[in-house]
């Protein structure tokens, strides 16, 4: 078992983007590659979870095991991804990260993992009273209420984090700019990413996932 985990979520829809927001480009690289390579620096080891049309795209370049959502909760959006990890790879904690936040630093994976503490079973960020639950740390302890949630077809995270012990913790309490929390969700957003390399504070991350 491992002490820690890093998932990638890399298998939504991407509605509103157009296309598969995980291979957008951001200074030079996928979306999926950066939010991969701050994984891969700051956890004992790696899974992405992404969708059967872009398992083989990734498998090019991932230098971890990229594998589809367990077939009996395929479709169930990101808590689906959440209980596929915990099945397949063991772990104490698992880093929850989606593609989508190309800003994503080392420091703060790193900070977010320096605050587990055996009392709590998640840190997840707050930042202007917006939860960021695809940034966070999760107890393997968790599994039994997301199996019991997808059972229920309770498909939202927030609806997860009611259950349980979490530290929220805020952007000035690990030291971080609130930009690095900013997620991309349409072609606008995308724009002014690659225009400013961060998004106006209106766009911040967004509940409607949760």
């Amino acid at each position: 078992m491992y002490e820690t985990v890093g998932v990638l979520l890399a298998g939504g829809e991407s509605s509103r983007f157009g296309q598969p927001k995980a291979f957008a480009k951001y200074r030079g690289r996928s979306f999926w590659e950066h939010s991969y390579e701050v994984l891969k620096a700051e956890t004992d080891q790696q899974l992405i979870i992404s969708r059967t049309d872009l398992v083989d795209r990734m498998k090019e370049t991932a230098t971890c095991q990229v594998i589809k959502d367990n077939v009996e909760v395929k479709g169930k959006g990101p808590l689906a991804g959440i209980y596929t990890a915990m099945n397949h790879e063991k772990a104490v904690w698992y880093f929850i990260l989606s593609c989508d936040v190309p800003l994503i630093t080392n420091h703060l994976i790193r900070s977010l993992l320096d605050l587990r503490h055996p009392t709590i079973k998640a840190v997840i960020p707050k930042v202007n009273g917006k939860l960021h639950p695809l940034i966070g740390v999760y107890h393997h302890s968790v599994f039994p209420f997301v199996e019991k949630q997808l059972t229920k077809q309770e498909y939202k995270i927030v609806s997860l984090l009611d259950k349980i012990e979490v530290l929220y913790v805020s952007e000035k309490e690990i030291g971080v700019d609130r930009n690095i929390f900013s997620n991309i969700n349409s072609q606008e957003d995308y724009k002014q990413l690659l225009t400013n390399d961060k998004i106006s504070e209106s766009k911040l991350i967004d509940l409607d996932y949760q």
